[in-house]
C-alpha cells in the first residue's frame, strides 16, 4: 500500500452502542452505552472532535458470493443516522467506505451538511474484509477469493435494495466516497444507474494501471517547485549506498526507526512514503524544512519522514509491506486486504519515473519489485489486468452516463488516475473539480479556510440539489 487510501480513515471513531433486534437482514449489536426506544434503533456514538451523536450501528447478513444462491454469509457492518430526514420519501446520502475500519455516517462533515440542507438519511456501509466486516481473520490467498471490486459494488446494491425494502424509503439516492471509495461512487453509478440517482467521487482513481509513474512524478513535481527536489534526490541515493552493507544497513533503518522492516526494498518504499504522505496530506515544507536544515541530509529525511508519519498517528513499519505479510489480521488492519486487491485488479503500483529531476523515490521501486511483493504475500503471480478498464473506465464516457461529479485537489499525486479537465475522454454528463491547493479527499470535510473549496462545496451542492429535483 502506500498513503495513498489514508483519506478517511484518519476519521475513524469508535461505536459505543447498538441494539438487539433482528430486522429483515439486519442484525443489531446489543447496546454498550443507552438503548433507544426509537423502532430503528437509535445509539450515542462518539465523534472524532469529541461530541456524542445518534447514529444506528448494525449488521447486514451478506452473501460472501453473490454468483452463488448457496452461499456463506459474513456480517458486513452498516451505519444510519436520519435525524435529519424528513421521513420514508427523504433523501438518502449513502457514504461507502473503503479499505478502512469503517468511521460511519460522521465521517465525512461536507456529506453530512448536504444530509441536513437537503432533509436526507444518511448512512454508510463497510467495505468487505475490513473493519469489522471481516468473513474470516485468516486471510489466506484462498479466503481472499471474495474480496474483488465486483463483489464490493454488488453488496452496496444487494444492501441498498433491502434497506429501501425494510424500511420504506422511497426517496432518491446520492452516493459518495472518498479515493478508493470515491472510485466505487463512480462505478456504482454506472453500472447501478436506476439505483443511485448520482455519485461524488472524491480524488477517486478510476482508470487502471500497473506502472503508476505519475504518482512520483506528480511528487517530484512538488518538491522540485519547494526548492528541496535535489536534496531529496541527494538523500535517497546516500540512503541506497548506506544499504550496500550490514553495518550501513543497520545505521540507516535505526535512524528511520525501521529495523522490523527487514526487506531493504520494503524499507525503500517506507522512504518513499514519508514524503508521499508530506506531499499527499499538504505537508510536504514541513518535510523540505527539516531536509533542508540539516546538514547531513540522510537524518534530514528521517526527521521530516518521521514528524510527518507521527503527526498522522503512524510508524514506519505500520505503512511498511511487511505488514501485509500478516495472515492473521484484525479490524484495524488493511495492508493485506489492500495490496490483494492491487495484486489481483487495480495495478496502481507507484513506481519510480526513471533516475533524474522527475522522479523522488528509488529506481529500485520498479514493477519488478511489485511482481515480487505479490508473489511474496501470495504465493500468486500478479494478475492486475488493464483490461479492467474496458468495462469500468471507457464505459464511463459513453453517451448514456451522467450524474458524476469528480472533484480532485491541485496537489494531490492520484488525480491524474481520476477524470479531470485534462483527461482526453470526455463526457458532459460530468461536474469536474480542481480544487487549487486542496489534498487527497480534502472536500470531503467542510473548509472554512479555503475560498476555493467553499466555492467547489457551494457549487457540488446546488448541482446534487439539481439531481434530487
Amino acid at each position: 500500500m502506500s498513503f495513498k487510501f489514508l483519506a478517511l480513515g484518519l476519521a475513524l471513531t469508535a461505536s459505543l452502542s447498538a441494539l438487539a433486534v433482528n430486522h429483515g437482514h439486519f442484525f443489531h449489536k446489543q447496546s454498550l452505552l443507552m438503548q433507544s426506544n426509537s423502532p430503528e434503533g437509535a445509539y450515542l456514538k462518539l465523534r472524532a472532535d469529541g461530541t456524542m451523536r445518534s447514529e444506528e450501528v448494525g449488521f447486514y447478513n451478506q452473501k460472501l458470493d453473490h454468483k452463488n444462491p448457496n452461499s456463506p454469509i459474513f456480517k458486513q457492518r452498516f451505519f444510519v443516522d436520519s435525524k435529519y430526514a424528513s421521513g420514508p420519501e427523504a433523501p438518502v446520502f449513502l457514504i461507502i467506505c473503503g479499505e478502512w475500519n469503517c468511521g460511519g455516517t460522521g465521517s465525512s462533515s461536507f456529506v453530512e451538511s448536504m444530509a441536513k440542507n437537503m432533509k436526507g438519511h444518511l448512512v454508510s456501509l463497510e467495505h468487505r474484509y475490513y473493519g469489522e466486516s471481516l468473513p474470516t481473520s485468516n486471510l489466506t490467498a484462498q479466503n481472499l477469493q471474495h474480496l474483488s471490486l465486483e463483489a464490493a459494488l454488488m453488496d452496496i446494491a444487494t444492501f441498498q435494495q433491502d434497506l429501501m425494502k425494510t424500511r420504506g424509503w422511497t426517496g432518491k439516492w446520492i452516493v459518495a466516497g472518498g479515493s478508493y471509495a470515491g472510485t466505487l461512487a463512480a462505478f456504482y453509478r454506472l453500472k447501478f444507474p436506476t439505483l443511485a440517482a448520482g455519485a461524488l467521487a472524491s480524488s477517486a482513481p478510476v482508470l487502471m494501471k500497473n506502472r503508476f509513474i505519475e504518482y512520483d512524478a506528480h511528487i517530484a513535481s512538488v518538491i522540485n517547485q519547494t526548492s528541496c527536489g535535489d536534496k531529496v534526490r541527494e538523500a535517497v541515493k546516500l540512503i541506497e549506498d548506506k544499504l550496500e552493507t550490514p553495518e550501513g544497513t543497520q545505521e540507516v533503518k535505526s535512524l528511520f526507526r525501521a529495523t522490523d522492516v527487514v526487506n531493504n526494498k520494503d524499507f525503500l518504499y517506507v522512504v518513499a512514503d514519508m514524503l508521499a504522505a508530506a506531499v499527499q496530506y499538504g505537508r510536504d515544507k514541513v518535510f523540505c524544512q527539516a531536509l533542508t536544515s540539516n546538514p547531513d541530509l540522510v537524518q534530514g529525511y528521517a526527521k521530516g519522514g518521521l514528524t510527518v508519519l507521527t503527526s498522522m498517528g503512524s510508524t514506519p513499519f505500520e505503512i511498511s509491506l511487511a505488514v501485509a505479510e500478516r495472515v492473521n489480521v484484525t479490524e484495524n488492519d488493511n495492508m493485506r486486504q489492500w495490496m490483494w486487491q492491487s495484486c489481483r485488479q487495480f495495478g496502481w503500483f507507484q513506481v519510480a519515473n526513471g533516475t533524474g529531476a522527475g522522479t523522488s523515490r528509488s529506481s529500485q521501486i520498479d514493477l519488478a519489485y511489485h511482481q515480487e511483493v505479490c508473489a511474496r504475500l501470495y504465493k500468486q503471480p500478479m494478475t492486475a489486468n488493464e483490461s479492467l478498464n474496458r468495462t469500468y473506465y471507457n464505459q464511463l464516457f459513453s453517451p448514456v452516463m451522467n450524474n458524476i461529479i469528480f472533484t480532485n485537489g491541485s496537489n494531490d499525486p492520484w488525480l491524474t488516475l481520476s477524470v479531470t479537465e485534462r483527461t482526453t475522454q470526455r463526457n458532459p454528463g460530468f461536474d469536474l473539480f480542481m480544487i487549487q491547493g486542496a489534498a487527497h479527499c480534502d472536500d470531503l470535510r467542510l473548509s472554512m479556510n479555503n475560498p476555493a473549496m467553499m466555492s467547489a462545496q457551494a457549487q457540488i451542492t446546488k448541482v446534487v440539489t439539481e439531481w434530487l429535483k
